[in-house]
């Protein structure tokens, strides 16, 4: 449940406006934020790359969630493929894979992937360990973009010049991360089951 709050939210509306044209999904503010002058020019220090962490530790999670809880081989194989399908998500555009501004965006699509294919290690893990990797993946996913996003809204509302809500996929996003940072601290806690 959690990862599918994060995944509907982060390709969801993160600053919501009632023109279609000017809503921008979690997604998409990784590109949206190079246009702002204050960001090109570093008065702002937005690090672009790090609105995609959502999507790739959703990957990693889907990863270790397949691993562990796929009983048949056909439905491990459909998950840890549309996992590696969202590690991905964070390929810079076509032609751009060498330049500068877009290295962080090959590295951490390039290490999620990994790491979704290490995670068909993780059905090995004691439960402690797998908690405490779900606790740390969560908020490596969630407080990165959380961080830039709050450094852009102001920015945004300027520019938009009108007070903005915050839209459903950032709500989305942000609840699917609690959701699995409970369930990372429950398991880590609960330890080895007995009996």
């Amino acid at each position: 449940m959690g990862i599918a709050l994060v995944v509907v939210g982060y390709f969801g509306p993160w600053i919501p406006h009632e023109t279609a044209a000017l809503t921008v999904t979690g997604f998409e503010l990784a590109e949206f934020a190079k246009f702002f002058p204050q960001v090109q020019g570093g008065v702002t220090p937005v690090i672009r790359w790090l609105f995609l962490t959502p999507a790739t530790a959703a990957a990693i999670l889907l990863g270790l969630a397949v691993s562990v809880l796929a009983v048949r081989p056909v439905i491990r194989f459909v998950g840890l493929a549309l996992a590696l399908l969202l590690a991905l998500v964070a390929l810079p555009p076509y032609g751009f894979y060498l330049a500068a501004e877009y290295r962080g965006h090959l590295s951490l699509a390039l290490g999620g992937a990994a790491l979704v294919l290490l995670s068909l290690l993780a059905h090995r893990l004691p439960q402690r360990a797998w908690g405490a990797l779900v606790t740390v993946l969560a908020l490596a996913g969630a407080i990165p973009a959380l961080h830039q996003f709050g450094l852009l809204r102001p920015l945004v509302v300027a520019l938009y010049g009108e007070t903005l809500g915050l839209g459903w996929g950032l709500v989305a996003c942000t609840t699917g991360f609690a959701l699995l940072l409970l369930s990372g601290i429950l398991a880590a806690i609960r330890g080895p089951s007995v009996g």
